[in-house]
């Protein structure tokens, strides 16, 4: 039976996708959704990482075997298209806790979507990535098409994964920028825990201000960047963390942070 086994550690949350198949087919939907937003509201947690169960699969995406059962049935693809969609943490919803994907092995479809909207990415030299949804007749969802080419170097890269359809190997996706780390497949979830370990010793307030900095400066003008980067510095500022930081960095010893 599928499921999403939650493992809190400390600051750090391992959240992993475990399929009825060794390709952990169907995983991203809904019940590691309310996963991902119980990390989202727990005070205590600071960090996610992301894995699949098993050697061979971070996730392949969709179970297209079902999709070909609804189509044979009948049951019409456009029936909820106004229907408001929830929103998650592929199609936007606000979530400024880190989450790194520990991508362990073939990453293709839904699994690069929800890789894509991790903020980083240690990858099995065994991975394989791709967005396939061009060969099956309609074109990427999950906000593949807005999040791939700010990531990859250049435009015809994006092209050329989404026109074509084909996999790329762990170091072309490194090389495409990607994927930050590529490491032996045993090495995976020890180096995606050791950066989430790296990130939670530091103040989370902080932490959460940068990436909000960083995801909304992509579509903001230079001078609302500034505006929104003095607001945030000037909360952060007031903190029991930021006085702790300054204690802690004069003392020459770690910060006790506290989230407040």
């Amino acid at each position: 039976m599928s499921q999403v086994r939650y493992e809190p550690d400390g600051r750090t949350v391992l959240i992993t996708m475990e399929g009825d198949d060794d390709l952990n087919l169907g995983m991203v939907g809904q019940e590691l959704y309310d996963r991902l937003i119980e990390y989202r509201d727990d005070p205590e947690l600071w960090c996610a990482v992301i894995t699949g169960a098993g050697e061979r699969a971070f996730t392949a995406g969709g179970n297209i075997k079902q999709r070909a059962q609804r189509d044979k049935e009948g049951q019409p693809a456009s029936a909820g298209f106004w229907s408001a969609k929830p929103l998650t943490l592929i199609s936007g919803v606000e979530f400024w806790k880190p989450v790194i994907a520990a991508i362990n092995g073939h990453c293709i479809g839904a699994g690069m979507m929800l890789a894509m909207a991790c903020d980083l990415r240690v990858a099995a030299e065994q991975a394989t990535f791709g967005i396939p949804e061009v060969k099956l007749g309609f074109p990427p969802g999950g906000g593949a098409l807005f999040r791939l080419p700010r990531m990859v170097a250049g435009l015809g890269l994006a092209a050329e994964m989404v026109l074509i359809g084909e996999r790329i190997s762990a170091q072309q996706a490194k090389e495409w920028g990607l994927v930050n780390r590529v490491v032996p497949r045993e090495q995976v979830l020890d180096e995606a825990l050791g950066l989430a370990h790296k990130i939670t010793a530091n103040p989370p307030l902080a932490v959460r201000a940068t990436k909000e900095l960083l995801i909304r400066g992509l579509e903001l003008t230079f001078e609302q960047h500034l505006r929104l980067q003095q607001t945030l510095s000037n909360i952060c500022l007031t903190t029991e963390d930021a006085r702790e930081g300054s204690q802690a960095f004069s003392q020459r010893r770690p910060g006790n942070f506290k989230g407040r």
